[in-house]
């Protein structure tokens, strides 16, 4: 209930009158004190006060209609609202006769409420994300044929498109409506003048359009959700052409409607009465990456929070996810649903980055909806993760899923025999120096060269974030095993227009480029070396963005089966994409191919890469004492591998031939068949409680192993003594 004070102007003449309104009952005063004339009665009126999830009370006619979807009660424009989940939440009052749980409530009882040559709409909204489409706030159509819908389109336009005398018209406003924040919105029709939409009392478009609307009978009445799965918009730059479903993103409240056409004035008293708080009432979303600041190092099991109206639709137990942390830095390792586990690097200042996974696009690999891959896995069917090891030394997490595609989620490349279609395992094998090992196994029928993508560079831009927040535009840094380098640059964005970003056309110096470093606007970067064998870094190009870069937000967390829709505005979480790596396979059977990929974040430049890469690439050769024997260098672990003779823990030395062509960088060692603790003497000097030295034991079905890692850089000669020492090592 309200109480309005209003001027009313009467055509040529001000009758100067004030009026007294209050829902059901409303009365004007003329300034003698003698009732004048009525002002419009609502004839549907949503508070959302109710505490049901599941019922609406229309107020006037007592009707309690049908909430569907995810909702959440939550504070309102006046007193409770509904937060709608952005994908199925609605409001639905059917065209059938209802019954009246309220018999001492006035007003028509026989389905949706009747509207006449005149009318009003009104409704209280704030918008967590603009929509994919236009949509509806309150909808009456058929099939753009007859009826009304009056809402908002991709870009937070209001605007009203109604049949008058059998004919479709439409308004829409120019001006954008904010985000987070409450917004009155209301349009009037009046049969001799036409159509005007309001947002917060003020006109902002107009439409003269004359004759009687032409009714939608028999279908139902709509609030805040799409009668139909509708195409994202742009619908001639999304992939595949699949629509839709999507509701309001955001709250809503106060929902009335009007038989008669209200006055600018009275929409303007309508607003000014209501006292809606100002400013953000919805915050927005963080990506989600653990508790701030350093933390012991290690991979933890976790939940991650991201959006309350996102979470609730998850079905996922606790300790879903994973995050992985550093002692000297808040930089961290997250694999999080939200991203169906695509494992992602961020940085101190939460900027975050991935190097994608195994994809297939387009037939005859992927037959069922144009690109199959973990991006597409909305609901993650298939992705999960698991931790395999962690200690002080180093952190083992299995990252496992099948490229699927948005319809079926059907997979790539189909065995005809088995069924079988392509899964993938990613082992990550991450160091304290911010270093990890990502190692590929693609499982398939198909395992040529062109098959699949094993590598895209992709920058995640967090809700309210455009790529520009995150990236420089000199965005990325080439070097080679020579410490070569060279830059390259996206041009600056100067116009709104969506047409193609100006980056650039190929990467072709330094010549036989193997490190690449993603300048992000951070103290850490992420970089990315491979084998110089065949390795080639091209640059992302080719689809139109309203950024500077390429800029997508189908991925991560929305919900809408789409592998492809360009982002509109910084609403939602995004990513952006600029480059592909190509490099050469590490090993091959006859079902399956692996790569391995080093890459992390680092406070280096990319020609300061080099030593790490030749550390990687060319590790120096390894001699091991009686008591050891050599097992080689496993560059899918980053680590030197030792045997103790007869499974017995007992003295080693290995020494490392460290050169320039062949450094040792923060070598690990993996010692099996060591099943106690270890004392460690770097070049004869003991390195008890010397933090440059991480201990750790892997235990596996059969065996034990130690892990020794070390902060060292090496061009010489070096000693590394290892002896049992009682007690645990980690």
């Amino acid at each position: 209930m309200a109480t309005y004070v209003v001027i009313r102007n009467c055509g040529s003449k001000i009758c100067c009158a004030i009026l007294v309104l209050v829902l059901g009952s409303t009365v004007s005063i003329s300034k003698a004190g003698t009732a004048e004339s009525e002002a419009p009665k609502p004839v549907a009126y949503w508070a959302f006060e109710e505490g049901s999830s599941s019922k609406a009370r229309d107020s006037v006619s007592g009707i309690d209609d049908q909430i569907v979807g995810l909702v959440q009660r939550t504070a309102g424009a006046k007193g409770m609202g509904l937060r709608f989940d952005g994908y199925t939440t609605a409001v639905i009052r059917s065209a059938k006769p209802q019954v009246v749980s309220d018999t001492r409530a006035a007003g028509p009882s026989d389905g949706v409420p009747r509207l006449g040559q005149d009318f009003a709409l009104g409704a209280w909204v704030a918008l967590d994300a603009y929509p994919w489409n236009w949509l509806p706030v309150i909808d009456h159509d058929r099939e753009d044929q007859s009826g009304y819908t009056f809402g908002i389109d991709a870009f937070g336009h209001v605007g009203m498109r109604m049949a008058v005398d059998g004919v479709w018209q439409s308004v829409t406003s120019t001006r954008r409506m904010p985000l987070k924040q409450w917004v009155h919105l209301a349009v009037t029709y009046n049969h001799k003048a036409g159509i005007s939409v309001y947002t917060n009392g003020q006109e902002v478009a107009r439409l003269a359009v004359t004759g009687d609307p032409t009714p939608a009978d028999g279908v139902d009445l709509i609030i805040g959700r799409v009668r139909h799965a509708t195409l994202p918009y742009p619908s001639f730059a999304i992939h595949p052409l699949d629509p839709v479903w999507y509701s309001l993103e955001g709250e809503i409240d106060e929902v009335a409607m009007w038989s008669a056409c209200l006055s600018s004035q009275e929409i303007r008293v309508l607003v000014s009465s209501t006292p809606a708080p100002a400013g953000d009432v919805l915050p927005w979303a963080v990506l989600p990456s653990g508790s701030p600041g350093a933390g012991r190092f290690g991979a933890y099991p976790c939940s991650l929070s991201f959006d309350p109206s996102w979470d609730q639709g998850r079905r996922m137990g606790p300790d879903a996810d994973v995050v992985v942390r550093f002692d000297d830095s808040p930089i961290r390792l997250v694999f999080w649903q939200g991203m169906a586990y695509e494992p992602a690097w961020v940085t101190e200042n939460g900027k975050w980055y991935t190097d994608e996974f195994l994809e297939a696009y387009g037939p005859p690999g992927c037959t069922g909806g144009e690109d199959c891959e973990p991006m597409s896995d909305k609901q993650t069917r298939y992705a999960h993760v698991s931790i395999l090891q962690s200690s002080d030394a180093r952190a083992i997490i299995h990252w496992r899923y099948a490229p699927s595609e948005t319809r079926n989620y059907s997979g790539s490349f189909a065995d005809p025999v088995t069924g079988w279609s392509d899964w993938a395992d990613e082992y990550w094998t991450v160091y304290p120096d911010g270093v990890a090992i990502r190692k590929q196994i693609l499982w398939s029928s198909e395992l040529g060269e062109w098959a699949h993508e094993w590598q895209e560079t992709i920058i995640i831009n967090g809700p309210g974030q455009r790529p520009e927040d995150n990236i420089n535009y000199e965005a990325l840094s080439l070097a080679n095993m020579k410490g070569e380098s060279a830059n390259y640059s996206w041009a600056t964005k100067t116009s709104e227009a969506f047409d193609y970003p100006h980056g650039p056309d190929a990467l072709p110096l330094p010549a036989d480029a193997n490190i690449q470093v993603v300048n992000l606007k951070s103290l850490s970067k992420p970089f990315q070396i491979v084998s110089p064998q065949g390795a080639r870094i091209l640059p992302y190009n080719g689809e139109r963005s309203y950024s500077a870069f390429e800029w997508w937000n189908h991925w991560p967390v929305s919900q809408i089966p789409s592998s492809g829709r360009p982002a509109l505005a910084a609403d939602r979480a995004s990513h952006s994409s600029l480059s592909h790596i190509y490099w050469g396979s590490y090993e091959r059977t006859s079902k399956s191919v692996s790569k391995v990929l080093l890459d992390g974040l680092t406070q280096k430049k990319a020609s300061d890469l080099a030593p790490l890469a030749r550390s990687w690439i060319s590790p120096p050769s390894m001699q091991v004492s009686a008591g050891g024997r050599s097992e080689g260098y496993d560059p899918a672990q980053r680590a030197f591998l030792v045997s103790s003779e007869n499974g017995v823990a007992g003295p080693i030395t290995v020494t490392f031939s460290a050169s320039d062509s062949s450094p040792l960088v923060n070598p690990a060692l993996v010692i099996h068949g060591w099943p106690s603790g270890a004392r460690v003497r770097l070049n004869g000097n003991e390195m008890f409680g010397d933090k440059r030295l991480r201990l750790g034991h892997e235990r596996h079905l059969d065996s034990e192993d130690l892990i020794i890692w070390l902060e060292l850089e090496s061009r010489e000669l070096t000693r590394v003594e290892i002896a049992p020492s009682p007690g645990p090592s980690d």
